[in-house]
């Protein structure tokens, strides 16, 4: 497993941070239906097992053992025109799948174990290869992270509940190119790296109908290993590409959230929200052959900035079995237009969503809709242009995707 994720830089320079998927940079937050309709605006209201990836310290507000499983499907179309050249995405479709469990061991003390996707991008061009400039950087990628986090949430008192959690990331990557005269090259890889957060719950016994949450991420160092596969080259590359092991290193930012929620009725909760994703911190993809004979090595400077997300959701209690819920999200994009890649076909997102709740028994039903409308985005690619020896303008347009999320849950 290790073998392939240190590739997972060399080439994933043009595309790691471009979630064709969704999410600011290549970030997702479909975390349950329930997160997904109420446009991640649950971090300071109701409780559910998926708490686990919003805001943690909520567990301690479930009783007994609850647990819930669920799967989010996207599509997403966009345009990309390298130096006057366009290609649009193939359509298809990608699944994020999550699961949560958490289990109340006594009145002050919460442990839950959640599985979720918090990075991904998908796509593939449309007749890219040897016909389009595009296809020098990437013309086809797949990243796919899910993440294991083991928590623990403590009831501090009545108004404060506190919680942190450990994260094991699995990481899964390939990437194809095409450079005219050199031939097509693939950089696969997958891998395992280390995070953690701390987040917190409060609920004051003084403004009953408030509450507020926060959460905090760390950083997560990926140490890269992998291969690079390559064709016949038939004139020299300016970065030497050929077969090979190949090792490196990139930094997934650290992020900040806070929610803060207002209960105007008992059936009736409002959730305003804020993301700030610290994405300076990649800053560079810097990738060598593991044999460490082969100069120069492959570099890339992003350039990200550090952004954020706004998010709004709602809920309404029709009755005791049936939810109505929406929600809205602005999403700041991170790229910089001087930095452009094919696989980042958008820019800031709007997201608009809508879902429904079912509750029997012990048993939940969640059912969510999204549709994100992107906004263009025109600029260069210093890359392009080093391959090149000239400025080459890039454009994203057209940019637009569909979420649909199911999730399903037990009370034991």
């Amino acid at each position: 497993m290790q073998k392939t994720i240190k590739t997972l830089a060399v080439l994933l320079l043009p595309l790691l941070f471009c979630a064709d998927v969704q999410g600011a940079g290549f970030a997702l937050y479909e975390f349950s239906a329930r997160t997904t309709a109420m446009g991640g605006a649950t971090m300071a209201n109701k409780a559910e097992a998926a708490s686990l990836a919003v805001n943690p310290a909520l567990i301690t507000e479930l009783e007994g053992t609850q647990a819930q499983i669920g799967v989010t499907a996207v599509s997403a179309d966009a345009t990309t025109t390298v130096a006057g050249q366009s290609r649009s995405l193939k359509h298809d479709m990608w699944y994020l799948p999550n699961f949560f469990i958490t289990q109340k061991w006594s009145d002050q003390v919460s442990v839950g174990l959640g599985g979720f996707s918090r990075y991904g991008l998908g796509g593939e061009y449309k007749d890219p290869v040897e016909t389009w400039m595009g296809s020098n950087l990437a013309y086809k990628v797949k990243l796919e992270t899910f993440s294991f986090t083991p928590t623990i949430a403590v009831k501090a008192n009545d108004e404060l509940s506190i919680a942190m959690g450990l994260e094991a990331m699995v990481i899964g990557f390939s990437q194809n190119s095409y450079s005219t005269g050199r031939g097509y090259y693939e950089v696969s890889g997958s891998g395992v790296s280390w995070g953690g957060n701390f987040s917190l719950i409060y609920k004051p016994l003084w403004a009953e109908k408030w509450a507020f949450g926060a959460m905090y991420r760390s950083k997560v160092k990926q140490n890269l290993n992998g291969r690079i596969d390559a064709g016949t080259m038939t004139i020299p590359s300016p970065i030497n590409i050929h077969s090979g092991d190949a090792e490196g290193a990139i930094t997934l930012p650290d992020s900040i959230s806070a929610g803060v929620s207002f209960r105007p009725t008992d059936k009736w909760v409002l959730e305003a929200g804020i993301v700030g994703t610290f994405w300076s911190a990649y800053d560079q993809i810097l990738i060598q052959y593991a044999d460490n004979s082969t100069n120069p090595f492959v570099f890339n400077n992003k350039k990200y900035k550090d952004v954020y997300r706004l998010n709004f959701g709602t809920e309404y209690q029709l009755n005791k079995n049936w939810a109505l819920r929406a929600g809205y999200v602005f999403d700041k994009s991170p790229i910089n237009k001087h930095e452009m890649d094919t696989l980042v076909p958008v820019d800031d997102r709007h997201i608009a969503s809508v879902g429904v709740g079912y509750a029997q028994d012990n048993w939940t039903l969640d059912l969510a809709y999204a549709h994100i409308f992107s906004k263009d985005l025109s600029g260069t690619s210093e890359q392009m242009s080093a391959i090149s020896g000239m400025t080459i303008p890039m454009k994203y347009t057209d940019g637009k995707s569909d979420m649909f999320a199911l999730t399903f849950g037990y009370k034991f």
